[in-house]
C-alpha cells in the first residue's frame, strides 16, 4: 500500500483522495491511512484525515459495523453505519433523514453524526 503513494505504482486520482477516505474510514474494516497524505500534502488534506478519523472513532466504527446504503445513483453514495454515522460522496443531493450533526465535509464528501 505505501509503495502505491511515493512510488505512484497504483495512484489513486488526487482530486478523489479525500473522497476515498471518506469512504473507507466511515465503513466496516481496519482502514490504513498513507503516511505521505498525512504528512506531505498539506493542512488541508492533515486535518480532513484527522477529522475522518476522529468521526470514526467517535461513531465506534469498527470492523463488523453494519451499512444501510440509502442512496446509489451515478451522481452520490449514501450509507448510515451502525445508525450512529451517516456519510455521502458525490454532487447529488443525499442526507439522512431526522436528527443529524455534520462531523466534517469537503469537496464532494460530508459526514454526520446522529444527535
Amino acid at each position: 500500500h505505501d509503495t502505491g503513494s511515493s512510488q505512484a505504482h497504483w495512484p489513486f486520482p488526487g482530486d478523489h483522495v479525500l473522497k476515498g477516505y471518506a469512504y473507507i474510514l466511515t465503513h466496516p474494516g481496519s482502514p490504513c491511512v498513507l503516511w505521505d497524505h498525512v504528512f506531505d500534502w498539506g493542512d488541508g488534506v492533515r486535518n480532513s484525515i484527522l477529522a475522518l478519523v476522529k468521526a470514526r472513532q467517535d461513531a465506534g466504527i469498527h470492523s463488523r459495523s453494519k451499512v444501510k446504503v440509502c442512496e446509489a445513483r451515478e451522481d452520490v453514495y449514501g450509507a448510515i453505519i451502525d445508525d450512529r454515522l451517516a456519510m455521502k460522496i458525490g454532487p447529488g443531493d443525499w442526507k439522512p433523514a431526522g436528527s443529524w450533526t455534520v462531523k466534517t465535509s469537503g469537496d464532494g464528501f460530508c459526514v454526520w453524526m446522529k444527535s
